[in-house]
């Protein structure tokens, strides 16, 4: 497999690299494979990244384990990007893709996996946090860190020969391909408005506030908490003190002090309600979790974390750990097993108290802001009752828990919107705002640029699963609208035209399928097909009916049962059901590859895309979830294949979206860019699909535009309307040249 290239290289950087910040190298260390020639380099601080001291070229492969860090060392020191790139780290995930990993994905993972030694987790932990910290470095640290990095070369060493002899070297060269340009989007970055963004975490308090008036005039559910000052309590005293320092009124720190506690707690206790409920179902108290980790092993071998993880981030979002199940979006769910592991690591189970340093200084820069932030907004409360209320008021029947209240979670929430969307939507938009957003968690850099880890070949279908607070497209869509172009430039929005659908039937050869995608409108055409409308039907004239054929379309390429599907459609069973009977009918040919795509996967115990990415499977396999990986996992070979062709063709590429990218160029040229993107995806569509053609669509903005997400306009324009009034009601402020501090 590897006698074709002259010198095998293995890679590993030390670096540094704060939230939404380009990485910097501290070191490196690389030993060709053959003849176990070595180098150790330390970045000096007053000379700046050497020359490259590795050949690149296409008869050298380079070996890393997680390449995208080593190749985004390789951008900041301005170096060219190996030809052949071989990650160690893909080709244990595709190995292992579907199998719990005693002790997880990363290297100590993998060597573990082949039973080979490895530096103890302790030791790594205090030498990456060493590294973390940043210089300067004392002689003796920077020889530690130089011999830790060789640990990880020297590791790469003895697992190439493991692994090497399960590896199909096109494949995985095509997977070192992506992580190269992972590492370009790593580096790029999305252009946020950091004033505005400065502006949101400045009033952000305030503006919950004025959000939860503006939203409940029309509801009455949000009662003010009130509160009193009172000096001879330890709250009390904490105020006086502050109030003295700062020469500010201590009742109306006091007043604003309750309002910041009561925002925070009622979000604050719920997560850790919810908190205690996740302990609870999985058993994983901070001890256990402690001693868990303490043998070297992580969330992926805890038993039944994956299933506890997705049931919890449906029924209690709180936990911040993933949206749930969208109806109408085609977006992988995230890592739940993961990010509840991280959330139960944290053993913190009260919330701040009032006195807390922390509240009383937030609560001090409202007063000295003064106005109506000071005096006007109040802490509020959701009250069951009222809604309660409000619901039979409006004849809104409303499920119920077993204890017989009212069904409070998210999921609860975006049905009922879905049935009643005046009368519930505007609400639900209210509560996921308030309990999901966390402003102060978005990556972004000095430069204005919103970076984070991707974390490609995260999920078992091979796709990205950036953190869900730290990347933009993650939280609430209006929050997306702070993505906007600097002077001069554009950016692109472009994304494949109904992929899934596209996908599925030229993957099962559903020539009916294919006809109705070419149509252009396949919700609709699959309705005539399915005789439910008439052939002279338009998208205006049968709105209702488009819209439960595109919803079927989209729920049976994710196994939804009929239950499922009439929920999101807000329709009775019956409605579910025979919508499900029709697609069987309309698309045969689709059907029968579905359940070969399943008997297979039960029958050999894998699957795998064109591309070759594998999904192991247990006996305990879920039917549904083998049924939907054809159309997942190919789809995510379309983007990887389509990132790396823009790439490679020049194309600034700023973000992977699930079935869409984002690029950047000159305001002059961004049409040139767009129609080069679009022939890009266009070409990875064919590859991928035998030939079969997708259409893609592009939105484009220049500056000064902002870009905007049609579910987010209106909480968009709502929450600047807020901000404009609070900003006008501060005192103004003397202008200054001086940079702003945003984190």
């Amino acid at each position: 497999m590897l006698d074709q290239f002259r010198e095998i290289w293995l890679v590993d950087f030390e670096f540094t690299c704060p939230p939404g910040e380009r990485p910097t190298p501290l070191c490196l260390v690389a030993r060709e494979f053959r003849s176990g020639k070595l180098l150790r380099v330390w970045f000096d601080d007053t000379t700046g990244p050497q020359q490259c001291p590795i050949p690149t070229g296409p008869d050298v492969l380079f070996v890393a384990y997680f390449a995208s860090a080593e190749l985004g060392c390789f951008i900041a020191n301005g170096w060219p990007l190996p030809c052949r790139v071989l990650d160690l780290y893909c080709e244990f995930r595709n190995l292992t893709n579907g199998i719990s990993t005693p002790c997880g994905s990363g290297l100590l993972g993998a060597l573990a996996w082949f039973g080979l030694d490895a530096i103890e987790a302790s030791e790594k932990q205090e030498l990456r946090e060493l590294a973390m910290r940043g210089g300067p470095y004392t002689q003796p640290e920077r020889v530690a860190l130089l011999d830790y990095c060789q640990t990880d070369v020297d590791s790469l060493n003895r697992l190439l020969p493991k692994i090497g002899p399960t590896i199909n070297l096109a494949h995985a060269l095509n997977r070192g391909r992506y992580m190269a340009a992972v590492a370009q989007m790593e580096s790029n970055g999305v252009p946020i408005d950091t004033n505005k963004l400065a502006l949101f975490q400045e009033h952000w308090t305030a503006i919950q506030s004025r959000l939860i008036a503006a939203v409940d005039a029309d509801y009455g559910v949000y009662v003010p908490t009130n509160s009193a000052f009172d000096p001879s309590t330890q709250f009390g005293q904490a105020v006086a003190a502050v109030a003295a320092e700062r020469e500010i009124d201590p009742h109306e720190l006091a007043d604003a002090a309750v309002m910041v506690w009561n925002q925070n707690r009622e979000s604050e206790q719920a997560f850790l309600n919810a908190k205690r409920s996740a302990r609870s179902a999985t058993r994983l108290t901070s001890n256990r979790l402690n001693r868990w980790e303490d043998k070297g092993k992580d969330y992926s071998t805890w038993p039944g974390l994956d299933e506890s993880a997705r049931e919890l981030a449906g029924t209690h979002p709180e936990l911040g750990i993933g949206h749930g199940y969208e109806s109408d979006t085609t977006a992988d769910a995230p890592d739940y097993a993961g990010a509840l592991w991280d959330v139960l690591r944290d053993d913190r189970d009260t919330v701040l108290p009032k006195h807390s340093p922390e509240i009383l200084r937030e609560a001090a820069e409202i007063v000295v802001r003064g106005g109506d932030t000071a005096t006007d907004v109040r802490p509020m409360t959701f009250k069951a009752d009222r809604w309660a209320a409000y619901l039979m008021a409006n004849g809104i029947p409303w499920p119920r828990l077993e204890s017989g209240a009212l069904a409070l979670d998210d999921e609860t929430f975006r049905q009922m919107a879905k049935r009643y969307p005046q009368q519930v939507g505007p609400i639900r938009e209210l509560r996921h705002t308030l309990g999901q957003l966390r402003l102060n968690e978005l990556a972004v850099g000095v430069d204005g640029r919103n970076r984070c880890l991707l974390s490609p070949y995260s999920a078992r279908t091979g796709r990205n699963q950036p953190s869900t607070s730290k990347f933009i497209f993650g939280p609430s869509a209006w929050l997306r609208s702070l993505i906007k172009p600097e002077p001069g430039r554009a950016i692109a929005y472009v994304d494949w035209s109904q992929q899934e659908f596209a996908i599925a039937g030229a993957l099962s050869g559903d020539a009916g399928m294919m006809e109705a995608y070419s149509s252009g409108d396949p919700y609709l055409t699959f309705a005539k097909q399915a005789r439910a409308v008439p052939q002279d039907a338009t998208k205006k004239s049968h709105p209702t009916e488009r819209t439960r054929f595109k919803v079927c379309a989209l729920a049976v390429q994710y196994g939804m049962g009929e239950q499922s599907l009439a929920a999101s459609l807000g329709e009775p069973e019956i409605v579910g059901r025979e919508l499900l009977r029709l697609h069987r009918h309309t698309y045969p040919a689709y059907w029968r590859w579905s359940q070969g795509a399943v008997d297979h996967a039960m029958l050999f115990r894998r699957l795998h895309t064109v591309f070759g990415w594998n999904l192991c499977v247990g006996p305990d396999a879920n039917p549904r979830s083998l049924a939907n990986f054809p159309c997942q996992a190919n789809g995510a070979e379309m983007l990887r294949l389509a990132c790396c062709l823009i790439v490679e063709c020049g194309i600034r590429l700023l973000a992977p979206i699930h079935d869409a990218v984002m690029v950047e160029g000159s305001a002059d040229d961004i049409d040139a860019v767009v129609a080069e993107t679009q022939a890009a995806m266009c070409e990875a569509g064919r590859i991928v699909l035998n030939g079969f053609e997708l259409r893609t669509d592009a939105e484009v903005v220049v500056y000064p535009d902002r870009y905007e997400d049609e579910r987010g306009v209106v909480m968009w324009d709502r929450v600047n309307g807020i901000l404009a009034d609070l900003i006008r009601q501060s005192p103004v402020m003397e202008p200054t040249n001086q940079p702003r501090a945003i984190f």
